[in-house]
């Protein structure tokens, strides 16, 4: 979907994805840029843009990591049972949980800020069976403009009071 013809911002896909709670990946492309992001139940758990350094560089570049000791990581990535490279790297001890969640949702942020940049944007999103491995993400609702989050809020609690509170968006309204 091309954003200029459709009225669609980033962070208009983004607020749809999260309040369908959407599995999957949503790749955002403008001239010769393709980025990506992945959602879990409407949760962003991880962003790539082709500027988005990876954790490994900035940890070699901090000095926590040699880049012998990131190699060592990044070939037990390719011979084992895929495990995302932070996990690989808590595993060495010599980086905490902490430290890689703070990277990742920094990776997000950034990948996320160079989308808004891009123009124009086209969308797609594809379902994909996409799973969490270590609980971090980040809520879309931080990437909307407070406008937009509070439009939201609104619509949402209107629904709630259509349909009460334990009611799904797809149960049929039926009048007492």
């Amino acid at each position: 979907m091309k954003a200029e013809t459709s009225g669609f911002k980033l962070h208009d896909m983004l607020l749809l994805i999260g309040l369908e709670g959407r599995t999957g990946e949503l790749v955002v492309e403008s001239g010769n840029n393709i980025g990506t992001l992945l959602f879990h139940d409407g949760k962003i758990l991880l962003a790539f843009s082709p500027y988005t350094r990876t954790i490994g560089d900035i940890l070699v570049e901090q000095g926590v990591l040699t880049d012998g000791e990131l190699l060592d990581v990044l070939k037990q990535q390719l011979i084992g049972p895929h495990m995302p490279t932070g996990m690989l790297l808590q595993k060495t001890g010599k980086v905490t949980f902490k430290a890689i969640e703070i990277m990742v949702q920094e990776q997000i942020r950034r990948a996320i800020k160079d989308f808004n940049e891009w123009s124009p944007l086209e969308f797609s999103f594809v379902q994909k069976d996409i799973r969490s491995f270590d609980g971090i993400h980040l809520p879309v609702y931080e990437f909307l403009p407070p406008d937009i989050a509070k439009a939201a809020f609104v619509f949402v609690e209107g629904m709630a009071n259509v349909f009460g509170p334990s009611a799904t968006m797809s149960a049929p309204v039926t009048k007492p």
